[in-house]
């Protein structure tokens, strides 16, 4: 198991920790230690500006983070650190101005700036998948089935490299000398394959927060993702797993962070506008965005197949449907089951056709009271205006699912 030294037990020290397997923190304020103790954090009371701190921690080969919020106390570390060989060495940046020497230190840097949530995220999720790979032998798991091979209780085996090719797991798969078995382990794997891994909380207005926070946290638990949160404080963009004081953010603000997420985070949950806005068409494409009202469930649900391509709406109807209750998959054309009929499977799940006018029939279904309706940002079929998606947003008791 990787070990993780983090440097500084203040808010984002402790973030770090909750979100770690196996990690030690320094302190050098007595009074934290103590709390942190308390909470059943592993401490070291000590000044990590001292050599011989460093001198008894299991330094090599671990991942050192640099949680402090004074850039030259960091720097001064990482000077120090370098010659008991980490792994890894991150640090939280303050100042843009410090980002050149912690290069030269060989410290990646993320501020708290734009960086943050692209690479603290990052950091923080990889930080928790273990990838490696095992070489059979006569003497170990030559003739074995793959099914009597055990690899741990958060581990599975994703692939087996023979002769140059590579084979898909099965369980009657039988290991051969120099097989290579690759195996990832971390909390996220699952036994069934979830269509959200990491969701974004954003928070735009300060007063939704514990109602629109309630809602994501349903949504991470019942999927086992994880969850962190986009917020202002004190001025500041910040990401972090708890938001302990929150400030309005104009939705603008957000954007160049949200940007950088592709391929980072899979669901963006936030609270609905109070009025029609311009979210850009780089961020809905992006990522399926759901403005929650504050559910803590979906017991009903109702899909909006206003697409061409409708298969991320029928994935994700279905997906809702199986984790949360029962849905309602309408198509706007019945052309669209030709593409899309096959991909249904689910007993949780109705499917309807519109048979004559798609925007009355889509009205009459959404006053019918649905926890959650889902549609497509491409609007390109069923004719509805899209005034009318946004009165689904911003004029019912739904939550909105609001897909590519």
């Amino acid at each position: 198991m990787a070990m993780h030294i983090i440097v500084g037990g203040g808010r984002v020290g402790r973030q770090l920790a909750d979100r770690l397997e196996e990690c030690i923190i320094i302190e050098k304020d007595e009074e934290t230690c103590e709390e942190l103790r308390r909470l059943g954090y592993r401490v070291v009371h000590a000044d990590a500006r001292e050599r011989e701190v460093w001198e008894r921690l299991p330094v090599r080969g671990a991942t050192v983070i640099l949680a402090t919020n004074d850039d030259s106390v960091n720097i001064a570390i990482a000077s120090i650190i370098r010659d008991f060989e980490p792994s890894d060495i991150v640090a939280r940046v303050e100042s843009e101005s410090y980002m050149r020497d912690y290069r030269n230190l060989g410290v990646r840097g993320v501020s708290c700036g734009k960086t943050i949530a692209s690479e603290l995220i990052h950091e923080l999720i990889e930080a928790k998948r273990r990838y490696f790979e095992i070489v059979v032998t006569e003497e170990n798991f030559a003739g074995m089935r793959l099914a009597d091979m055990y690899v741990g209780e958060s581990c599975t085996i994703i692939s087996i490299y023979r002769e140059g090719k590579i084979y898909r797991p099965h369980p009657d798969f039988v290991l051969q000398v120099g097989d290579i078995v690759g195996i990832i382990c971390g909390k996220e794997v699952k036994k069934t394959k979830n269509p959200f891994d990491e969701v974004l909380l954003v928070i735009r207005c300060a007063e939704n927060y514990e109602r629109v926070y309630r809602e994501a946290k349903a949504i991470a638990e019942r999927f086992d993702a994880d969850l962190l949160i986009l917020h202002k404080e004190d001025g500041r963009i910040m990401c972090s797993l708890k938001a302990d004081s929150i400030q309005d953010m104009d939705v603008e603000e957000a954007v160049e962070i949200l940007e950088s997420l592709t391929d980072k985070v899979d669901l963006i949950v936030t609270d609905p506008p109070k009025k029609k806005v311009d979210f850009r068409t780089s961020v809905l494409i992006k990522f399926p965005i759901l403005f929650a009202k504050g559910k803590e469930g979906y017991r009903d649900i109702l899909a909006i197949v206003n697409t061409d391509r409708p298969e991320n709406v029928v994935s994700y109807a279905t997906a809702f449907a199986n984790y949360f209750g029962k849905g309602k998959i309408m198509f706007l054309d019945r052309e669209q089951l030709k593409t899309s009929s096959s991909t249904v499977e689910s007993p949780t799940v109705e499917i309807t056709v519109t048979e004559f006018n798609p925007l009355v029939e889509v009205v009459r279904e959404v006053k019918r009271g649905y926890d959650l309706i889902i549609f497509s940002i491409s609007n390109s079929v069923g004719n509805i205006d899209s005034e009318f998606l946004w009165k689904f947003i911003l004029d019912t008791d739904s939550s909105v699912l609001v897909v590519r």
